[in-house]
């Protein structure tokens, strides 16, 4: 039996032209690692080296939901190990690992590789 998907909603999510999408991930609390208590925000990073904080309902941007120049070179989005998930890590070819409030948009600590000697 074939299935056809239909698109039910879409956005640009506000990105610059030529744009790419690196990952997606759920911010909503959760339990454990695969039982979330509900489904209320989404975070992306992109090419464009932004964080952008989305509601899944509508796909709409939230107020003061771009954080720009999250890193130099962004690749890396993951949730921290906190409980409510107001945690999230970024990091970037700049050897730099950023952890972020989502509730304040700022960073609350930032790591630094050091350089490596030969």
């Amino acid at each position: 039996m074939a299935y056809q998907a239909a698109r039910i909603s879409h956005s640009d999510l506000g990105l610059p032209p030529n744009s790419y999408i690196y990952k997606v991930i759920s911010t909503a609390s959760r339990q454990d690692p695969l039982t979330y208590e509900r489904f209320d925000l989404l975070a992306t990073i992109s090419s464009d080296d932004s964080l952008r904080f989305i509601d899944p309902t509508t796909l709409n941007v939230l107020p003061d939901g771009i954080i720009k120049n999250v890193n130099d070179k962004v690749t890396c989005l993951e949730r921290g190990n906190d409980t409510p998930s107001n945690i999230l890590a970024t990091a970037g070819r700049d050897g730099l690992v950023k952890f972020w409030d989502k509730r304040s948009r700022k960073p609350v600590t930032t790591l630094h590789a050091r350089e490596y000697e030969q």
